[in-house]
């Protein structure tokens, strides 16, 4: 359960420094230019995509 939880836990922290990092990098250096190092509208529409198939799924298996 440690094992889990610490799996959980990391790939949030990940994903929550690279958010920091993409949006901080400009705001501390305007001169810097470019991309982000995360497409986080590609992300965004990745999670609702996933997030609407795990409810399909629920509404499948709880509906008798």
């Amino acid at each position: 359960m440690r094992i889990f939880l610490g799996v959980i836990l990391g790939f949030f922290l990940t994903l929550g420094l690279a958010y920091v990092a993409d949006t901080g990098r400009h705001a501390v250096c305007p001169a810097v230019e470019g991309r982000p190092l995360v497409n986080w509208d590609e992300v965004n529409l990745r999670f609702t995509q996933l997030s609407d198939s795990v409810q399909k799924g629920w509404h499948k298996l709880t509906s008798h």
